[in-house]
């Protein structure tokens, strides 16, 4: 959803079926990515005939570890206090495998919205938003 939406044209409005179809997955799924995307101030969606979705932060501002912490939450990989588990207090596994993920975070805020834009990625998704236009031309008419 936020490729698609950086790759528009900055301040343009799309709706949550038109980039479902563009990228073939299920409606139902990426509402509600729009509404975990909205929360978090990642895009702006407005209801009604003119509504929609559009990016709400220039692309360059959007870091992807910040997006993935914002949205999965950190240090949710192991849940040891959903026990009882016979190793509490005991085991390692819940530091090394949060400290994993910190790691991981990091390395994705090396990166924003614009850095992946900018290769092959904005290309290929320019062409399949020209696609999705001249496919909803086509529909309304």
């Amino acid at each position: 959803m936020l490729l698609y939406l950086a790759a528009m044209e900055a301040g343009a409005w799309t709706t949550t079926p038109a980039v479902a179809r563009a990228f073939g997955v299920s409606l139902h799924h990426l509402q509600k990515v729009a509404r975990g995307l909205t929360g978090a101030g990642y895009i702006e969606a407005r209801q009604g005939r003119a509504g929609g979705v559009r990016l709400a932060r220039p692309p360059e501002a959007v870091r992807l570890g910040a997006v993935v912490a914002e949205l999965e939450g950190l240090g949710c990989l192991v849940e040891c206090a959903r026990g009882p588990c016979p190793l509490a207090g005991r085991c390692l596994l819940k530091h090394a495998l949060d400290a994993a993920e910190r790691s991981f975070i990091r390395e994705l805020d090396r990166f924003t919205l614009a850095d992946v834009l900018a290769g092959p990625t904005g290309a290929a998704l320019r062409e399949i938003i020209g696609r999705e236009a001249d496919g909803a031309a086509e529909r309304d008419s």
